[in-house]
């Protein structure tokens, strides 16, 4: 019985070590949205938006927005500390 079950499991590891080694080919697909092109294309629509929301804050910072500090109010009838 011992025979038997050593020689069973021999060929168990033959087998695994043969599947282990064997490469399950996928077929290729067809799909647009599973292309390189398709992957490609998002990319640089990604980088595209966020650059241009970058060059849009850029340019508002840069002519639209007022940095200067408005003057600071002066308060009649109070006394100096001190």
């Amino acid at each position: 019985m011992a025979g038997a079950q050593s020689v069973l499991m021999a060929n168990l590891a033959a087998v695994v070590k043969e599947a282990k080694d064997e490469e399950i080919q996928m077929p290729k697909s067809d799909d647009f949205f599973e292309s390189k092109t398709f992957r490609l294309l998002t990319l640089m629509l990604y980088m595209g938006g966020v650059s241009g929301m970058g060059l849009t804050l850029a340019v508002y910072y840069l002519f639209i927005w007022d940095s200067r500090m408005p003057p600071l109010p002066v308060f009649k009838h109070t006394h100096p500390i001190g």
